[in-house]
């Protein structure tokens, strides 16, 4: 592979793992503004989408009870 082509190859990675990283973004910020606006952290996640933004923010659900022993 010559040189114009490895640049190529790594470019055309960069540009779709950008992709990627730019979907997870935006699919993690649209999930915590929709729990902000509905005030679900409360609760159980409300789909799918929402229980992924808390995996990868480590927020999980906040329990307004008292602690279970």
């Amino acid at each position: 592979m010559s040189g114009g082509a490895a640049a190529e190859a790594i470019a055309i990675l960069a540009i779709f793992l950008g992709g990627i990283v730019l979907g997870i973004l935006v699919i993690v910020s649209r999930s915590i503004k929709r729990e902000d606006r509905s005030g679900s952290l409360t609760g159980q996640a409300p789909d799918a989408a929402a229980r992924g933004a808390r995996v990868l923010t480590g927020v999980g659900s906040r329990d307004a009870g008292p602690p279970e022993v």
